[in-house]
């Protein structure tokens, strides 16, 4: 027997019951406390309870020196949790691991937090570093923000200490002193954390409060702009490439930020978005007394662009800090051919103690950026509410295609045997039928 939209009936089943227990159609923002196996990310990387990190992965500490991971691990346990400044995630829950610290951190326990690069870029304004030493002042901006009292770690601008953890935003792991893994948690989990440390080294004489720690209230998102050059949306999500940075030795002071629509990256046509970002981390700002910004993209010869050579607009007020964006049409760009691009524009500090003319080039690859993060919005987007209805209703529809009656209702005989096991937890009136209103109460919870 065949369902409707013709998926087999044990499909059906699959996909229900990972729809209650996994909380696959929820937000990943959300999949810490709804996921079964907190692990499941991690482990589909290799990683596993006992294993070791490789004894290559380096560090550098928030003064800039490099280190073996594997020094870390000099007390009888080491906890590592990354996140970053974007991270909504970590930026709601590092409160708890910095109660959890000041609770076990005098009892053999060691606490880091590793600074990654960024999950969601142009969350509160920061982009991605291009340098180590960027990195360490997004450390030094976040030590001082958040008054976290755990030390900072950085991961080398390669990435590999990221890659090790799976490439997750706000992993948390927890060490012994010879380095093997004995909790990890794809999203950091203070409670799950603590209950950890408390069969390991033992309870507390007084748990502390996130609250006793007075810590400063950071808002998970925050988008800062000056609205005065008016933002680029888009309707499809789009795709993050490799934007290689040409001068070894120069500050980049504003930062590119290419993206892609899925057509471009698959057929070579489509949309290429151009973000020229302002880095907050050197306090600089516009200039707009002078020519605004340009860039210039040398086209291959069997590639087309509506507009290789662009010039942000003309800004009336005399400076500004919004990012200056373009939306372009490419046609034929073949994956084997990279697309250098220059750009103009003037830089002036903060304090307007100088100011001056910047030429930087970028060369741009066809490649899809694995560490390049997610801009919430744009890159990123978390499913709208009539979305996750739409979702809902489909799997109440799916489950009452097992009625074979036909009267609305499914009875103990007509569900597949293993959800018999769960029939009754569903059945909240207990009339021995699932009607479409109690699957779908059940999905809500």
């Amino acid at each position: 027997m065949q369902t409707s939209m013709n998926i087999p009936i044990r499909t059906q089943f699959t996909i229900f019951i990972l729809g209650l227990g996994l909380g696959v159609f929820l937000p990943q923002i959300q999949a810490q406390n709804l996921n079964r196996n907190p692990n499941m990310r991690l482990e589909a990387t290799g990683l596993e309870i006992g294993s070791r990190l490789p004894d290559s992965l380096e560090v550098y500490d928030a003064n800039g020196y490099k280190m073996k991971v594997a020094d870390l691990f000099q007390n009888n346990y080491t906890v590592i949790v990354s996140g970053c400044l974007t991270c909504p995630v970590f930026l709601r829950t590092y409160p708890g691991v910095e109660a959890a610290y000041h609770d076990y951190g005098d009892k053999g326990v060691d606490f880091y937090y590793l600074y990654k690069t960024l999950a969601h870029p142009e969350n509160h304004g920061y982009i991605q570093p291009i340098t180590i030493e960027e990195r360490l002042a997004h450390i030094a901006v976040a030590k001082d923000k958040l008054q976290t009292k755990i030390p900072w770690l950085a991961d080398p601008m390669t990435n590999e200490v990221s890659s090790a953890f799976g490439l997750t935003p706000n992993s948390e792991f927890l060490f012994d002193n010879e380095g093997h893994i004995l909790y990890m948690n794809t999203w950091s989990d203070a409670d799950a954390l603590r209950r950890t440390l408390i069969e390991l080294v033992g309870p507390v004489t007084k748990t502390s409060t996130i609250e006793s720690l007075d810590l400063p209230k950071v808002l998970p998102m925050s988008t800062p702009s000056e609205e005065v050059v008016t933002r680029i949306t888009v309707n499809e999500t789009l795709i993050p490439i490799m934007v290689h940075p040409e001068e070894d030795d120069a500050t980049y002071y504003v930062k590119l930020r290419v993206e892609v629509t899925s057509n471009l990256l698959q057929n070579g046509s489509g949309k290429l978005y151009l973000g020229f970002h302002l880095d907050p981390i050197h306090n600089v700002h516009w200039n707009n007394l002078v020519d605004p910004l340009a860039y210039d993209i040398t086209v291959p010869d069997s590639t087309s662009i509506n507009e290789s050579r662009g010039i942000a607009p003309l800004i009336n007020q005399p400076s500004d800090t919004d990012p200056r964006e373009f939306l372009i049409e490419v046609d034929n760009w073949k994956s084997v051919d990279p697309l250098p691009i220059e750009v103009t524009y003037y830089a002036c500090d903060e304090d307007d103690k100088w100011c001056k003319l910047i030429v930087q080039n970028y060369t741009l690859t066809l490649d899809p950026d694995p560490y390049a993060g997610r801009v919430i919005g744009r890159s990123f987007r978390s499913r709208s509410r009539d979305r996750m209805m739409q979702e809902r209703n489909n799997i109440v529809e799916r489950m009452m295609s097992f009625d074979t009656n036909q009267d609305g209702l499914l009875s103990k005989d007509e569900v597949p045997e293993r959800m018999r096991m769960r029939f009754n937890m569903i059945d909240v009136d207990n009339d021995g039928f699932l009607s479409k209103d109690e699957i779908s109460a059940m999905r809500r919870r």
